[in-house]
Formats: structure tokens, C-alpha cells, sequence
């Protein structure tokens, strides 16, 4: 099993420039690769390997550009084999074809695949093409290392992303007869709700810092670009930026480690949200970019896969807070301001979020039923015929894919 180990360099200014000339490197090889690509499909309908990538590189571009060689060549060799899986992964329709890259918006990182080391005992870290750079070792990292990718933030901020394989098997999940099954409604008012009662409160990380950063902002809107007081108040802004975001991340990994290992259920029950449609919301836009649904998606789906946990993730028109729990009642008339509403069937008062996550863990348990053999989605649902809970998306999916278990 690959793990990766993220630590924190602390480079000198002429390492901290070296890193930025290798990065400029690559963007300027992964531009040049692309334009030669797009220009050759349109041209001649030909496709490049990385291998011609690599061939183009030593032979065209080297050449032409000398100041290349400040890179080391297999970190410019990462860029080529880059480009290639990211136009398989568009012919094969599961990716938006590669852009260009950008000076200043383009995130700038370079990996390294061989070559690297890292000394625990001394507190630093090997980067080819820089040197010994210090770092903060905050764990030992245990099995082979593979590959070091650096990144330097806009604060100026260096880290090593270190990944070692440290070669246990990823543990396989077993699912016992009556299984633990914990549902998640995931919401903007408290963002988190798990069907055994948890409930984690939105941080709202942006919010807090949200008059400071106009503030800031502000101020950098009189300055003249490019003046030494402009970049400074650039790197404020930049500073505050990754605050807020480390502020966020650290909320987040603090309570999918609680759902995954501290619940001890066997199965864990998301929605399938579209985060992207719920963005064209303008005055809910912000409030989701701040509390990262898709980030919490991720961190649940290797968390699982890491503690050998059965994620079920529910389908998107799977009406989670308008089904009754209880009775399977349908709550049409439901909107986005109802926070509670009465059962007209079982006159249960209920709590939108609670009951959303209620029928999350329903679902999960008839999707491990079903998969099993043992229970079939019923085609109608009524209100005596529990079992069902209007579960149209179980419906609506072939029987063989089961795409909603992606783990076990």
C-alpha cells in the first residue's frame, strides 16, 4: 500500500529560487509539449507517447533552449508522462482536455522519481537539482520511497510530498452478517449529521477571516502593481489564503477520522451530491466553496479504503430528506428553508438533516442486502411497504454494475 508523507522544508533563498527556476522549467516543457501535440493531431491526426514527449524534449527543445538543463531530466520526463495520461484520460472521455499552464494561477510543484532521499535523523530532505534542503520530520516514514514532489505556495511556503510503499496489502473490507451502517447528510448548516446522533458544526472558516482579507484587499487595490508595497501586501494575502485553507483541511481530516475509525461501523453511507449544479447558486456559491463537500468525499473514500470500511454511496436523486424514515411517506411540498417538518402518515416530527442520514443508513443496508441476493428493489413504494423507501435510484441502475459500493 502507497502512503504519502507530507512534510515541511524550510529551503534557503537561493534553494527557494532554484525550486521556482524548476518549476518555471516544467511549465514551460508541459506548454511546449502541448501546442506540439494539439498542432500534430490536427496536422497529421497523430498521437504522441511519452516516449516521443521524451524524445522531443532531449532533441528539440534542449537544443533550442539551453537553460532547460537547470532541471534534472527525469523530472522533466514526470512532465512528458503527465501530458500523455492526461490526453488518454480525455480520449477516454473522463477528463476536460489539458490547458495551458499559467505563470501565476498554475499551482507550482515538480516531482522527483528517483534520486531522492530523506534523512529523519538530521531533519532534511535530498532534492535533486537543489540539494539538502531542511525540513521538519514530524514522523518516520516506514517502507521504500518512490517519489518526492515539491511544492512551493504563494506564501512562499515549501513542502515534500513523499510517497513510500510500504508494501502491505490495502486491507479488504468484510462485511459481517448484521452489519453497522452509519448514514452522512452532508448540509451547509451543520456540516456534518450522521444517523447515530454525531453532529460536526460548520467551521465556516471563511467567514471568520472574511473582513480581514477585504481589508487586505483593499489596501492592495491603491497600491501601484508591481511596487515593493504591493508585493508585500500580496504575500499577506497569500499568507491569510493558506491560513484559512489549512484552518478547513485540518477541521475536515479531524472529522473523517471520527466517522471512519471512532463510529466502529462497517459501512459508511454518503450522497452522490452535484457540487458542481449547487455551485451556480450565487448566494450559496461561497458558502460551498468554504465547506469543501468534495473535499470530505475524497477524504472518506481512501479513509475506507485505508481501515478496510464498506463506502455505499447513494444516488444523486435519492430523495434522502423528503422520504419519512419511519413510514416511507414522500414530502413533496419539501424546500431548502424547511428544516423540520411533521409526517402527515406517522405525525413524526422530524429534523431534516437527522432523518436524510436515517435513510442514507437504510439505503446502505439494502444495497449490501441486495448485492448479497437476499433483498430486491421493490418497483412501488407505498407507505405499508417499508422496505422499499422509494428507492428509485436502486431502480434505475442495472443490478450487475452496482456502482454505489466502491468498497467491498
Amino acid at each position: 500500500m502507497q502512503k504519502a508523507y507530507r512534510f515541511r522544508l524550510y529551503p534557503t533563498e537561493e534553494q527557494r529560487q532554484m525550486m521556482i527556476r524548476i518549476i518555471g522549467c516544467c511549465r514551460f516543457v508541459w506548454n511546449r509539449l502541448l501546442e506540439y501535440s494539439a498542432k500534430s493531431y490536427e496536422r497529421r491526426r497523430e498521437s504522441h507517447t511519452s516516449f516521443n514527449l521524451n524524445n522531443f524534449i532531449c532533441h528539440i527543445l534542449k537544443p533550442a533552449f539551453p537553460w532547460l538543463s537547470d532541471a534534472p531530466a527525469q523530472t522533466l520526463q514526470c512532465v512528458s508522462s503527465d501530458l500523455a495520461s492526461a490526453f488518454k484520460a480525455f480520449f477516454r472521455k473522463n477528463a476536460n482536455y489539458p490547458k495551458y499552464k499559467s505563470k501565476h494561477r498554475s499551482k507550482k510543484s515538480f516531482r522527483i522519481p528517483q534520486r531522492g532521499k530523506v534523512d529523519s535523523e538530521n531533519n532534511r530532505i535530498y532534492v535533486q537539482g537543489v540539494g539538502w534542503v531542511e525540513a521538519v520530520i514530524h514522523r518516520k516514514p516506514i517502507g521504500r520511497l518512490k517519489n518526492i514532489t515539491v511544492t512551493v505556495n504563494p506564501s512562499k511556503d515549501a513542502y515534500a510530498s513523499c510517497l513510500y510503499e510500504d508494501g502491505i496489502e490495502v486491507p479488504v473490507p468484510s462485511i459481517p452478517e448484521n452489519p453497522k451502517a452509519v448514514g452522512i447528510d452532508l448540509n451547509l448548516e451543520r456540516l456534518a449529521v450522521c444517523s447515530d446522533g454525531r453532529e460536526y458544526d460548520n467551521p465556516r472558516t471563511l467567514k471568520q477571516y472574511e473582513k480581514r482579507l477585504k481589508r487586505l484587499q483593499k489596501k492592495l487595490s491603491k497600491k501601484k502593481k508591481g511596487s515593493s508595497n504591493w508585493k508585500k501586501l500580496k504575500h499577506k494575502i497569500a499568507v491569510l489564503h493558506e491560513k484559512i485553507a489549512n484552518i478547513r483541511k485540518d477541521s475536515i481530516h479531524k472529522m473523517t477520522k471520527k466517522i471512519v475509525c471512532d463510529s466502529q461501523a462497517d459501512v459508511i453511507v454518503i450522497e452522490d451530491l452535484n457540487v458542481s449544479g449547487m455551485m451556480k447558486n450565487r448566494k450559496l456559491s461561497r458558502h460551498m466553496q468554504d465547506a469543501s463537500f468534495y473535499e470530505i468525499r475524497r477524504q472518506i473514500e481512501y479513509k475506507c479504503l485505508f481501515y478496510g470500511k464498506t463506502l455505499v454511496i447513494a444516488d444523486r436523486f435519492f430523495a434522502s430528506s423528503k422520504t419519512c424514515h419511519r413510514c416511507g411517506w414522500h414530502n413533496d411540498g419539501l424546500t431548502l428553508r424547511d428544516r423540520e417538518w411533521v409526517c402527515q402518515v406517522c405525525l413524526t416530527k422530524l429534523d431534516r438533516d437527522l432523518n436524510a442520514a436515517l435513510n442514507l443508513e437504510s439505503f446502505g443496508l439494502m444495497a449490501l442486502a441486495g448485492d448479497a441476493g437476499d433483498v430486491k428493489p421493490l418497483k412501488k413504494s407505498s407507505v405499508d411497504e417499508r422496505a422499499a423507501m422509494r428507492l428509485k435510484s436502486m431502480i434505475s441502475v442495472k443490478e450487475e454494475k452496482r456502482p454505489w459500493i466502491l468498497h467491498g
